[in-house]
């Protein structure tokens, strides 16, 4: 190969490198930083941004996305288009880095040590509870019209492989909010997004 050509195609990669680094920039620069709720409950609850949703036969696809320390944050959501008082199919997938920068987020909010090369789960899905129905939330706060409530249950195969959160989901201000049920969840919560 001859040198020319060998300069042309770094110059080519290099540009190539520059422009993706440049329109990668350009999508972080238009997400919001995702919101920490450290004053009610435990600390724990926290809202990201809505940036995309879809309709496919039998759910909404959200890609919900934020920014946490100059990173992208997030993972794509499924939640069935009928919520049911009982049932299955909300599904958390996984955006690649997007997803894996998300945990470190969720580990650091929830307090949990972190771990390096954390890996978001390819695909999960868990059962759930509609709450849309209910008036008051357990604390005795109102709850609005606008948003869709829904309880989420992670379950594995093991005796203590069991949590539950709160799932908000307010398209008016296009945020999916993570409300804690219980602190004492949280590591289990961690450790179904996980991938093993």
């Amino acid at each position: 190969m001859t040198k020319l050509l060998r300069g042309t195609i770094l110059l080519t990669i290099f540009f190539t490198n520059c422009k993706e680094s440049t329109r990668n920039q350009a999508n972080i620069d238009t997400l919001q930083t995702i919101i920490i709720d450290k004053q009610t409950d435990w600390g724990g609850n926290f809202k990201l941004q809505i940036v995309n949703k879809s309709i496919n036969d039998t759910a909404y696809v959200y890609k919900v996305c934020s920014v946490d320390n100059g990173l992208p944050v997030g993972f794509e959501l499924e939640i069935p288009i009928n919520i049911d008082k009982f049932g299955a199919g909300v599904i958390f997938r996984t955006l690649g880095d997007t997803s894996d920068n998300f945990l470190q987020t969720l580990y650091s909010i929830y307090g949990l040590n972190l771990q390096s090369n954390l890996k978001f789960t390819n695909k999960i899905t868990c059962n759930y509870t509609g709450l849309n129905d209910l008036t008051f939330k357990g604390n005795g706060a109102k709850r609005l019209e606008t948003i869709s409530y829904i309880k989420i249950f992670f379950e594995g195969t093991g005796e203590d492989e069991y949590a539950e959160l709160y799932l908000n989901i307010d398209e008016t201000n296009k945020t999916v909010e993570f409300e804690e049920k219980d602190f004492e969840y949280r590591p289990y919560i961690a450790f179904f997004l996980t991938a093993e």
